[in-house]
């Protein structure tokens, strides 16, 4: 039987030593889509580079992707561990651009520092400098999460998606009773 279901697009945006945790936020948002979809007619779809673009030519990359899909998004995930990311003509880095973007648009940015160990050998000190730099610069534009490892950040982030989400469906299922009972 056809349902009636509302989309929102959540982008993930990360530096590139987020490898596993992109995978752990996907599995969050299934397990979310499987627990409410039915029930409450929300569903969520994940949207990060490395599957939501497509190669294209005449413009800067970061703004090229920021047409694709970037703009696009309902809300957002931003996770930094060691490194920070590349430049773009305005920002740091093509994940602080779109986390402005996310903010400056009044949307949720949900965002997480990983404090796993790292091999010292990896450890760009130069990167790791930027991410604490912005990690200071962040805490009066919002909350944040400290997360030690990839089981602490699945726990957490599960929790905050469902809290947010539910909460806005609740927001709108009020402001539509009030609607209709004025």
């Amino acid at each position: 039987m056809a349902q009636n279901v509302t989309l929102y697009n959540l982008l993930i945006s990360c530096p590139g030593d987020i490898k596993k945790e992109v995978t752990l936020i996907e599995a969050a948002v299934d397990e979310f889509n499987e627990l409410y979809t039915e029930t409450l007619g929300i569903t969520i779809k994940t949207r990060h580079w490395s599957k939501s673009s497509y190669a294209q030519s005449g413009g800067k990359p970061q703004a090229l992707l920021n047409e694709q899909f970037v703009n696009k998004c309902d809300a957002a995930v931003a996770i930094f561990w060691t490194r920070f990311g590349s430049p773009t003509d305005e920002y740091g880095s093509g994940t602080e651009e779109e986390i402005e973007i996310m903010l400056q648009s009044g949307k949720q940015v949900f965002m997480y520092f990983l404090n796993s160990p790292i091999n010292p050998s990896e450890l760009n000190q130069d990167q790791y400098q930027k991410v604490l730099e912005f990690r200071e610069k962040y805490k009066d534009k919002g909350i944040y999460a400290m997360v030690d490892d990839k089981f602490d950040f699945q726990r957490q982030f599960t929790n905050h998606l469902s809290l947010y989400f539910l909460s806005l469906i609740s927001e709108v299922g009020h402001s539509k009773s009030e609607t209709l009972n004025p």
